[in-house]
């Protein structure tokens, strides 16, 4: 569908109908009623965590509606044994050298026991990890994210650090970020890179 309303817009451009060829580009990928889709998703290593204080970063990439890298502080508050909270920020860095940086607040979960496999003579896998949930707020954002700032999205995250880590890799985290208007965000995020020529 997007592949037709280009060509559309291309067409009805070389005829100098740019108003149409606007119109013809500015609707919404995404149907309203379906909910919250993927905006983008990351998939981070854990380089550092002091189990002390709960502090930590992890880096990894990006893939979605955002195609880049990520950096992330964090700092893991716990609640109760197995509860924690957290108010970490984020940056996205996509190829084009346009950034975002979120601040993630939310909640997790650690799964305790972690399940282990007995007949396995090599140990345990996981020492930490759970899902957690957050709402990820622009506060900082250049470029074609510009217009971003001050929006939330809900997101899923997965974390885990390894029984065994090696020096600068203690686990992973793997995310997804979510919006209900995944379409609207996109084509302004297109249109963004056009005027800015990137």
């Amino acid at each position: 569908m997007q592949k037709r309303r280009n060509v559309l817009a291309g067409l009805l451009g070389l005829g100098g109908l740019s108003a149409v060829a606007k119109a013809a580009t500015s609707q919404p990928d995404a149907v309203y009623s379906s909910g919250p889709q993927l905006f983008f998703a990351f998939r981070d290593t854990v380089i550092n965590f002091n189990g002390n204080t709960g502090v930590g970063d992890h880096c990894g990439t990006v893939e979605g509606e955002i195609t880049g890298t990520s950096v992330t502080n964090f700092q893991f508050i716990p609640t109760s044994q197995t509860t924690i909270t957290y108010n970490n920020r984020c940056m996205i860095s996509d190829i084009n050298g346009d950034q975002m940086i979120f601040q993630v607040v939310g909640t997790g979960q650690f799964i305790v026991p972690q399940p282990t496999d007995p007949s396995s003579t090599l140990g345990s896998l996981i020492a930490l990890g759970g899902p957690l949930v957050a709402t990820f707020t622009v506060t900082v954002a250049t470029g074609v994210y510009e217009f971003l700032v001050g929006r939330k999205f809900p997101g899923k995250m997965a974390a885990q650090n390894v029984v065994n880590p090696s020096s600068g890799v203690l686990g992973n985290v793997y995310g997804e970020v979510y919006s209900d208007s995944v379409g609207v965000i996109s084509a302004a995020i297109r249109q963004n890179r056009i005027a800015l020529g990137r």
